[in-house]
């Protein structure tokens, strides 16, 4: 054990001297990683606690499963918190990848390559707006009074939709955004490895007479497998995530339509904000966390199960 213990150190210690340029290179990242993901592990501990800003993380008083017990508690809200928040963020990956996927295969069809970098350009630009903006654009398509939405509703003999107070609508439209923000950055993803696909494949295909279809069918979409998988995977791990600013600058956190739009998130926005209760809001992150990675533990091993070079590790 000792000898392979040193044997071991020692090809460390010579890999660092013989690469000690490309080591230095990795430290920032390694120190960054370290301050914001490792440090910050020990607020774990506020999941525990009835946290005080005069005890502070480690001097506060220790309540044990409290915490939890109070999300857990009202378990309409616990439920229709996370149920929100899979719905939107599992809808937006699924509708994401497809049409990502597709957008990335037209792309990849178009000849015009002043055309192509064009289109890529105008499709990257909503990735670049803040939810705020989006939040705005959506307000001027879905007003009860004056949205564009309504106004062709009404013109078509309808009646005005209030969406704002219809929280029926909001799954839908909280998809569409996730969607229609990313989708320009998600297809570049796809394009990059359809560019790494051997092109004499295509020419043996049309050789034998293949459609353009059949290519895409045949060729195209088995190729990508493997990345629409790894894709899937990484945005899994966010699946109970989500950004407060989203719903904040979308639907501006509207009573009304919490019943679709009541998100984890949201839920520790009003806890930690609204209440100071920040213990509570720890143990809610905390299950957050857990439930994810018991998530993507569970589709990395059954992709492993499918074939083992889809999986993650």
């Amino acid at each position: 054990m000792n000898k392979n213990g040193k044997s071991k150190k020692n090809t460390l210690l010579k890999e660092v001297k013989s690469s000690w340029f490309y080591w230095m290179l990795a430290l920032p990242g390694i120190a960054v990683l370290i301050a914001f993901s490792y440090i910050p592990m020990a607020g774990i501990y506020l999941a525990f606690e009835n946290y005080s800003f005069k005890g502070g993380i480690f001097g506060s008083e220790f309540v044990g499963l409290k915490n939890f017990e109070f999300f857990f508690k009202n378990i309409a809200t616990a439920i229709r918190a996370t149920r929100n928040t899979i719905t939107i963020n599992l809808g937006g990956i699924v509708v994401g990848i497809i049409i990502n996927v597709s957008v990335a295969i037209i792309l990849n069809e178009i000849i015009n390559e002043k055309f192509k970098r064009l289109a890529q350009a105008v499709m990257l630009l909503p990735h670049f707006l803040s939810w705020i903006v989006v939040g705005a654009l959506s307000e001027a398509f879905l007003d009860t009074d004056g949205g564009i939405i309504n106004q062709i509703i009404c013109f078509c003999g309808g009646d005005p939709v209030s969406f704002y107070s219809s929280p029926g609508y909001w799954w839908g439209i909280m998809i569409f955004a996730i969607v229609w923000k990313g989708f320009g950055y998600g297809s570049v993803v796809y394009y990059s490895a359809l560019l790494g696909i051997d092109p004499a494949l295509y020419e043996a295909a049309s050789i034998d007479g293949a459609s353009r279809w059949r290519k895409i069918w045949n060729i195209t979409l088995p190729l990508l497998k493997p990345t629409i998988i790894i894709m899937f995977l990484l945005n899994l791990g966010g699946i109970l995530g989500g950004s407060i600013d989203m719903m904040a600058g979308m639907t501006k956190l509207n009573p009304l339509l919490l019943e679709t739009t009541d998100t984890i998130n949201t839920f520790l926005y009003r806890a930690t904000i609204q209440n100071s209760q920040f213990g509570m809001s720890a143990a809610v992150s905390l299950y957050q966390s857990v439930f994810t990675c018991i998530l993507v533990l569970g589709a990395n091993l059954l992709a492993k199960k499918v074939d083992p070079d889809y999986a993650l590790f």
